[in-house]
């Protein structure tokens, strides 16, 4: 189109030019002459700027395919984490009182390689600790350790079934996050297959306490299923579950003979634990509204059928609130009571009585979030250590400044 109207511009010129000095019949049939072949000259043109843009028509779409094929070759990747800053204090029977800073720092990087297949690998600070990311502040500013936090690929079978596999996060349903049988920090070794619909999920998991043979071998297996519905304003999910942990005659996993509550038995050699625990567990939670908050009121038991006595725990609580969009807030209460072999004392949650079992209490929590991304948080522990025996007196309170991206 261009070519065609700078042609004509032209052909409009030379004929105002020439006209004022075209005087006879020569000059004028020149000019027609060199008209003419002007504008044979502009059809050509014409045809030729046609056919280039058929061209163009006809490779464009490889082009653009071969750019997409291109950059579908390489995974895509995100990024997220956290770091949390911590205060808390200690007032513990028959101790001095204790105060400490701590910092958790964690980061992942999840690769999307395939429509159905991710790949994770996670770092967190802490130290050999399965259930504590923390590292205290102090060592006149020592460099931190970092280590392996989480590191396994997820398979999405179909729009239902997923495969993780690996030093994979935690799939086991927790009703408010509820810490009974294992602490948030915890990311279990072995595999997991999930199964979720819109009213119905399902796990059966295999993980590895110890792989190597020539360490003593041990492992936890586990099934757990739910079931989501609606009771006119109200949401109620519950399920059931069961998880065998094999450590009978195994020794205490992170040296020394810290058996986390559980009882042991102990000879010359050293100490054992001295049963397995097949662990019922059962859950029920209830998500609503109430004074235009969101609220949700659960509970959670488990029993050790491998036992007869001090195989028993129960959890309940509530939460209301939700702090996660700018100045909103949340309010939470638990009450916990884990008798000595209710529950397999290493995953359970570290922080309430010191972590492991025989401890009953109180756990109340309250968040304000600052910004999208940045909230404050508060939590008070008033338990019980050892209630059937020395019967310890344990108080802990901590402050969190933590930030995501």
């Amino acid at each position: 189109m261009k070519i065609w109207l700078g042609s004509t511009l032209m052909v409009l010129s030379i004929l105002v030019s020439t006209a004022s000095f075209a005087s006879d019949s020569g000059e004028l049939a020149a000019i027609k002459r060199d008209l003419a072949r002007l504008m044979a000259r502009i059809e050509v043109l014409e045809q030729d700027n046609q056919s280039l843009r058929g061209a163009q028509a006809q490779v464009s779409p490889p082009q653009a395919s071969s750019v997409k094929k291109a950059s579908g070759g390489w995974p895509m990747l995100a990024w997220r984490g956290d770091v949390r800053y911590r205060y808390e204090s200690f007032e513990i029977d028959q101790k001095d009182d204790r105060e400490r800073n701590r910092l958790r720092a964690r980061v992942a990087l999840k690769a999307t390689v395939s429509e159905t297949v991710d790949v994770v690998v996670g770092l967190a600070s802490g130290s050999d600790d399965p259930v504590s990311t923390n590292q205290t502040l102090g060592s006149a500013g020592t460099t931190k350790g970092l280590g392996l936090d989480q590191a396994y690929f997820s398979w999405q079978v179909n729009e239902s079934i997923n495969l993780k596999a690996g030093k994979i996060k935690n799939v086991w349903f927790k009703p408010v996050k509820s810490e009974l049988l294992w602490d948030g920090d915890y990311n279990p070794e072995g595999l997991a297959l999930s199964y979720a619909n819109q009213s119905f999920f399902g796990h059966a998991a295999v993980n590895w306490l110890e792989s190597d043979t020539k360490r003593d071998q041990a492992f936890a297996a586990g099934v757990q299923a739910g079931w989501r519905t609606s009771l006119g304003d109200y949401d109620l999910t519950a399920g059931a579950g069961y998880h065998d942990v094999g450590v009978a005659g195994h020794e205490a996993f992170l040296g020394g003979d810290d058996f986390f509550g559980n009882q042991s038995l102990c000879q010359e050699a050293g100490c054992v634990y001295g049963q397995d625990y097949e662990q019922v567990q059962f859950f029920a939670m209830l998500d609503g509204r109430w004074l235009e908050q969101p609220l949700t009121v659960y509970l959670e038991g488990v029993e050790n059928l491998a036992l007869d006595a001090q195989n028993r725990g129960w959890s309940a609580g509530f939460k209301i609130g939700k702090a996660s969009k700018p100045r909103t807030w949340e309010l939470g209460y638990q009450y916990e009571d884990l008798e000595a072999d209710a529950v397999f004392g290493l995953t359970t949650g570290s922080d309430f009585g010191g972590g492991g079992t025989n401890i009953k209490g109180h756990i109340l929590k309250g968040g304000w979030a600052v910004t999208k991304a940045w909230k404050l948080s508060l939590t008070y522990f008033n338990n019980e250590t050892d209630p059937d025996g020395a019967q310890r007196g344990y108080q802990r309170l901590q402050l969190d400044s933590q930030i995501k991206f």
